[in-house]
């Protein structure tokens, strides 16, 4: 690979898998019992996929882990009706805890994702653009 393409590729991966997870938890926010998820970010060697990466030459952006949230979402409350063999009808109540996902952070997080995925994309761009200029020049 080309050097310099290596840092902002590997940025637009872990930033797309964040806005990923992002997008799975607001798609479940009114799932009952479901746990949000939070994408860990590290930056090391970009060595993934074959790129550099060898004593520290070029570094990157990574996922270091999808943690799962441990907080517990807001109990509410269901009503049952249930028709006995007889019957007669009951109605039983139970609580239900609900989605734990935080609606304002995951805006922001997906705000954050996505300028920080515009900002490589732009890296992207100039480095391509600068490639094709040296190219024209010397063919």
């Amino acid at each position: 690979m080309i050097d310099g393409f290596g840092t902002p590729l590997s940025a637009l991966d872990a930033f797309g898998t964040s806005m990923a997870v992002t997008a799975n938890n607001v798609a479940n926010m009114n799932t009952d019992e479901f746990r949000a998820s939070d994408v860990r970010l590290q930056s090391g060697p970009a060595s993934q996929n074959g790129q550099n990466g060898q004593d520290g030459q070029e570094q990157g952006v990574q996922v270091a882990e999808i943690r799962q949230s441990t907080t517990e979402g807001p109990l509410r409350m269901d009503l049952r009706r249930v028709v006995h063999e007889d019957g007669s009808v009951t109605v039983e109540t139970s609580a239900i805890e609900g989605s734990n996902t935080d609606v304002a952070n995951e805006m922001v997080s997906m705000l954050t994702d996505q300028r920080a995925f515009e900002a490589n994309a732009a890296v992207v761009r100039a480095r391509d653009e600068m490639t094709g200029i040296l190219v024209d020049r010397f063919v």
